[in-house]
């Protein structure tokens, strides 16, 4: 068991829990709040897609580098970027997330309910679920010692721009990464970011440098467990409240899962 651990059971406990995070950690702030991660699987890490895999022959630096180069070379002329394209290098690696290249971005989600969602998105019931829970603004304190969050996009302080610099730094660039994660606003560059409520952690060089901090004393990284049996429960009521695929995904793919999900619910019920 995770040392910061907690279990809901149904719709209304996680509700409960997710206010009082916010109430321990951000007792005097209105506007902000935790973020929130929502993993089918209660045992699955808190891994970006780039580290997921074993090792590679080569430096993990070179390889990341070698895919960035590519993706920055080749998406223009595939999705009309060219008119429109990123900005600068977070927007390009923010883009990269948002297409499904491996990265060291974590998805975070600022809404407690959209995390949940897609905790039971793909979960059957036969296995528990989990949400985590991060304070922001306590991590990027524990790690640059600056109680903030910056959006990353053109215009932002170049001492800011600086602070973040090591977590991407240029193409080929011999800097070393530092072992911790940063917490990071993206610009909204695309619809899902600004639907989905997006945010990211962005790992160091440590893979498991989350987990390393939420097993420190006070720490404000928390797992909610989901129990499997209250998965299906709190599917159907997600959607009652209106939180469903094209909420998340706003497009015709979304759409159309959508109407493939009632249709399987009505074959179900014969």
């Amino acid at each position: 068991m995770h040392k910061n651990e907690l279990h809901i059971n149904d719709i209304g406990e996680f509700i409960s829990a997710a206010w009082q995070l916010k109430s321990s950690w951000l007792p005097d702030e209105p506007n902000w709040g935790r973020w929130f991660r929502g993993h089918a699987q209660a045992d699955w890490k808190l891994t970006p897609k780039l580290l997921r895999r074993p090792k590679p022959k080569r430096p993990m630096r070179v390889v990341e580098d070698d895919i960035r180069q590519e993706f920055m070379m080749r998406a223009p002329g595939l999705t009309g970027l060219s008119e429109d394209k990123p900005q600068n290098t977070w927007e390009w690696y923010f883009t990269m997330q948002h297409s499904g290249a491996p990265t060291r971005l974590l998805d975070w989600t600022e809404g407690a309910l959209l995390a949940l969602y897609f905790a039971v998105r793909d979960n059957d019931g036969t296995r528990d679920a989990s949400v985590w829970a991060l304070d922001p603004w306590w991590l990027n304190k524990r790690v640059v010692d600056e109680r903030e969050v910056v959006a990353a996009m053109v215009g932002v302080s170049t001492l800011a721009a600086r602070r973040y610099y090591p977590w991407l730094p240029d193409l080929y660039a011999e800097n070393e990464l530092p072992k911790l994660p940063v917490a990071i606003y993206p610009s909204h560059t695309a619809r899902r970011i600004s639907t989905q409520r997006s945010c990211f952690t962005l790992h160091g060089s440590d893979v498991d440098g989350l987990e390393i901090l939420g097993e420190e004393l006070n720490s404000h990284l928390v797992k909610i467990v989901v129990s499997r049996s209250a998965v299906p429960g709190i599917a159907e009521k997600l959607s009652i409240c209106g939180i469903d695929e094209v909420t998340i995904f706003p497009d015709l793919d979304g759409l159309g899962r959508l109407l493939s999900t009632m249709l399987e619910t009505e074959t179900d019920a014969h």
